[in-house]
C-alpha cells in the first residue's frame, strides 16, 4: 500500500496548452480514490503523471515520502490497467498474469502460486488456458486486472477500465473490484467518467473541471452538499434541477419566486440565505428529481411549507421501479422521479412540491452553493 502527495502540481504543454492547474492532494494508503469529470476536464493527464508517462511541468509528487517527479515508471511500485485490457493475444491467459512475474526473476513455484490463486480470487481459474481471443470483455478485463495484481503493487491506478463493456458486465465488474480492493487492501487511483462507478466504489470523489479541483469529498457528500452547480449537476442521474429564481420578503415572510410560483423559505432556511447575502442576487435553485413530490402527496413532515411548481409533462420513462417524467416548469428543463404508479402522461402538467429542506442555491454568476456546509476532516 501506498501514501501519495501531489503539491501544486501542474502540466503545460508546448503550445501553452494548461491541462492541470494547481492540483492538491493526499491520499491516504489503502484509499480508492477516484477522479471524475467531462472529457479534457485533465483526469487522466493526472494519472498519467502519477504513473511517469506525462512529465510534471511544475509542481511535486510524493509516494511514501520520496519525491517522484524523476523517477522512471518501473521505480515508482505501481501498476496501471488500461481501458483497451493491453493483453497479449499469443499467451495464455496463465502467461499474461505470469509475464510481469517472470520479468522480475520471481520464482516459478511462486508465479504458480500467485498466478493461481489470483484467478480464483477473480473467478477465472477456468480460464487460464485460453487466449485473449477467446475470451468475452469482462473476462478480459479479469484477466488485465489480474496481471496487475499478481504483482503485489503497493499503488493500482486505473484509467476507465470499464468503459468498454456493456451494462451488465459494467455492474458485475464494479462489485468485483469492490471485493477486490477490500481483499487487497490496495491504495486505487482511479479515473472515470462514469459517475455511477464513482458513487458506488470511491472512499473520495475528486471532481475536475478545465484542469481544476472542483471538490474532493465522500460519495455521500458530493451529492448532498456540492460545493458548486457544477458539482451539482455533473453528480447524479438524472442531474439536478436548475430553476432561474428572485428571492424576496413580503409581511416578514420570505419566498422564492420561479416564473409564476411561489415558493414560502422555511425560516432557518432563510437566516442561512441571508447570512450568505443571497437576498437580492440572482440565484439558481438546485432540486434534485427525486426531491420533488405531487403535491397531493407531500407532507408537513417531509419539508412542505407552501408553494409548488406547475410542470408540463412532455416525456414519461418507464424504468421498472420508478417512473421519470421530463418536461417543463417555469420554462426550463425539468425532471422528476416518482413511483410507477404515477398515471401522468405527456401533455398532462402537474402540480410538484419541492421538499425545500433539500433545496441548493447557486449564485447565478459564480455557481457558489450559498447553503454549502463546510465539514471539517
Amino acid at each position: 500500500m501506498a501514501n501519495v502527495s501531489l503539491v501544486n502540481v501542474e502540466k503545460t504543454y508546448p503550445n501553452g496548452f494548461q491541462a492541470v492547474k494547481r492540483f492538491n492532494l493526499d491520499i491516504r494508503d489503502g484509499e480508492f480514490i477516484i477522479f471524475v469529470g467531462p472529457s479534457g476536464c485533465g483526469k487522466s493527464t493526472t494519472m498519467r503523471m502519477i504513473a511517469g508517462l506525462e512529465e510534471i511541468s511544475s509542481g511535486e509528487l510524493w509516494i511514501d515520502g520520496q519525491l517522484a517527479n524523476f523517477l522512471e515508471p518501473g521505480q515508482r511500485e505501481l501498476s496501471m490497467v488500461f481501458q483497451n485490457y493491453a493483453l497479449y493475444p499469443y499467451m495464455s491467459v496463465y502467461e499474461n498474469m505470469a509475464f510481469g512475474l517472470r520479468v522480475h526473476k520471481v520464482e516459478r513455484s511462486e508465479i504458480d502460486r500467485k498466478v493461481r490463486e489470483t484467478a480464483r480470487m477473480l473467478q477465472i481459474d477456468h480460464l487460464l488456458d485460453r487466449r485473449p481471443a477467446a475470451l468475452s470483455g469482462g473476462q478480459k478485463q479479469r484477466v488485465a486486472i489480474g496481471s496487475v495484481l499478481v504483482r503485489e503493487p503497493k499503488l493500482l491506478l486505473m484509467d476507465e477500465p470499464l468503459s468498454n463493456l456493456d451494462a451488465k458486465l459494467r455492474s458485475q465488474m464494479r462489485e468485483e473490484l469492490a471485493k477486490i480492493h477490500r481483499r487487497f487492501s490496495s491504495t486505487i487511483v482511479y479515473v472515470t467518467h462514469d459517475q455511477v462507478e464513482a458513487m458506488t466504489l470511491a472512499d473520495r470523489i475528486v471532481v475536475m473541471k478545465e484542469g481544476e479541483i472542483q471538490q474532493i469529498a465522500s460519495p455521500n457528500e458530493i451529492y448532498n452538499n456540492p460545493v458548486n452547480q457544477f458539482v451539482a449537476g455533473f453528480i447524479g442521474s438524472p442531474s439536478m434541477n436548475f430553476l432561474p429564481v428572485r428571492s424576496g420578503v413580503e409581511n416578514g415572510n420570505y419566498f422564492l419566486q420561479a416564473g409564476e410560483s411561489r415558493l414560502a423559505i422555511p425560516a432557518l432556511l432563510a437566516k442561512r440565505i441571508k447570512d450568505q447575502g443571497g437576498f437580492g442576487k440572482e440565484l439558481i435553485l438546485g432540486i434534485r428529481p427525486e426531491d420533488l413530490h405531487r403535491k397531493k402527496e407531500m407532507s408537513e413532515s417531509a419539508g412542505q411549507t407552501g408553494g409548488e411548481l406547475q410542470m408540463k409533462v412532455m416525456v414519461r420513462e418507464g424504468l421498472g421501479a420508478e417512473v421519470l417524467l421530463h418536461g417543463e416548469i417555469a420554462g426550463e428543463n425539468a425532471c422528476v422521479k416518482l413511483d410507477p404508479s404515477c398515471g401522468t402522461r405527456p401533455g398532462e402538467t402537474i402540480a410538484l412540491v419541492p421538499d425545500m429542506t433539500k433545496i441548493k442555491l447557486f449564485d447565478a454568476q459564480t455557481g457558489e452553493n450559498l447553503l454549502y456546509l463546510s465539514l471539517k476532516r
